[in-house]
């Protein structure tokens, strides 16, 4: 059986979909690596510390909670919308204690759950959880800062 080698519609279609595959790919490291930037410029900035120190908590953290470096990163971002950059940095580097690393838990495993129902009409359901974890943790983090 002989097969036809493909046209060069076919090589040129198949060469826009990689394209097209790769430019979304980048454009979702560009958002992640992002969030990231900020995260690591926040840790670093407010601990005195080099950018480097500042990543190497991030990923101790990542690993620590088993999260996304994105996912965790972003985290960090929003407390420190919601507490202010000095205190969200100093409680998440001080690690306070296993309340406060039970609410941290419990906040990404709703946000995994919020990601895993995307589309679905349990998504509402999702972010309510989010936003109920969220407050847990800052009634914790609240609470440690008092400590």
């Amino acid at each position: 059986m002989t097969v036809a080698p493909p046209s060069d519609s076919d090589r040129l279609r198949a060469r826009v979909a990689e394209l097209e595959s790769e430019i979304d790919g980048l454009r979702r490291a560009l958002r992640t690596r992002t969030v990231i930037a900020q995260a690591t410029g926040l840790l670093a900035a407010v601990g005195e510390q080099a950018p480097q120190q500042g990543f190497q908590l991030l990923v101790e953290l990542s690993q620590q909670y088993n999260v996304k470096l994105h996912t965790l990163a972003r985290q960090v971002v929003d407390l420190a919308t919601e507490l202010g950059p000095r205190r969200a940095a100093t409680l998440v580097g001080a690690g306070q204690g296993p309340e406060l690393v039970d609410a941290t838990g419990s906040l990404v495993d709703a946000h995994k759950a919020l990601l895993a129902a995307e589309g679905t009409p349990e998504w509402e359901r999702r972010r309510d959880d989010v936003v109920t974890a969220s407050r847990l943790l800052c009634e914790r983090l609240l609470a440690a800062e008092h400590d």
